[in-house]
């Protein structure tokens, strides 16, 4: 399992914020409108979803020099970011925590009852995302969900860690239990983790959740196309008739 975007919504509209500081920092090219340049800096960022941010503004600065820039330094970018990030999180986690507002309004809709018909059927729950390990565990308990990960809870050491990746995460599993690729089932809002997944044979679920509207059921289409263009299997909106949902991707 993915986290943000795909199990919570504590995160939603971390994807407007980085494309934020996207275009507060790309030079200008003759002809360009804003729209352009924030559908431009949406896509660029959105191809390196699921991987540790500091990617993203590696990206970024790349992007800068090409256009003929001269970039800060890639962690003075995620810098920024990360500060915009925690004001917006801990803003809504502090209302879980003043009881103000139920977990279940920041977990994906069916989630939950998904984690329970995942552990009736002996199936072992792995959580792999590319927020900070620290930052997890505490979100993971605080939300009530920890005890559902029996498969163990992976995230990078820091924001600055350039070395956590969902490939060797399942490549560490697979090998600890001695399973097959085929025995993985993934489900992810990323292109890094559907593609980490179809890699070794899996089955990859594309979680393209409506994030401003939990429980819509609506499909958000700009995720859907970047989703099954990594190779997704299938798309969800969210985990809405999770026994039928498994009987599907199981049978």
């Amino acid at each position: 399992m993915d986290w943000d975007g795909t199990t919570v919504l504590s995160r939603a509209g971390w994807c407007e914020m980085m494309t934020d500081i996207y275009v507060e920092n790309l030079p200008h090219l003759h002809g360009e409108t804003e729209e352009s340049r924030r559908e431009y800096s949406w896509a660029e960022l959105m191809r390196l979803t699921g991987r540790p941010s500091i990617h993203q503004m590696e990206h970024l600065a790349a992007l800068v020099a090409a256009r003929g820039g001269t970039p800060a330094e890639p962690a003075q970018y995620q810098a920024a970011y990360q500060q915009r990030l925690a004001r917006l999180v801990e803003e809504r986690l502090d209302q879980i925590r003043s009881g103000t507002l139920a977990a279940a309004t920041l977990l994906l809709t069916g989630v939950v009852e998904m984690f329970g018909h995942l552990r009736e059927r002996g199936i072992r729950i792995s959580l792999a995302t590319g927020t900070p390990l620290a930052d997890i565990r505490a979100e993971v308990a605080l939300l009530g969900v920890a005890d559902y990960f029996d498969g163990g809870i992976f995230g990078p050491a820091d924001i600055h860690d350039r070395e956590f990746s969902k490939r060797a995460i399942i490549d560490a599993l697979l090998r600890e239990y001695a399973l097959d690729g085929c025995s993985l089932l993934a489900f992810g809002d990323g292109p890094a983790e559907i593609a980490a997944a179809k890699a070794v044979g899996g089955l990859a679920v594309a979680v393209a959740s409506d994030e401003s509207n939990n429980g819509s059921g609506r499909i958000d289409p700009a995720k859907r196309a970047i989703l099954l263009g990594a190779g997704a299997d299938a798309v969800i909106a969210d985990f809405r008739q999770p026994s039928q949902l498994l009987d599907a991707l199981t049978r």
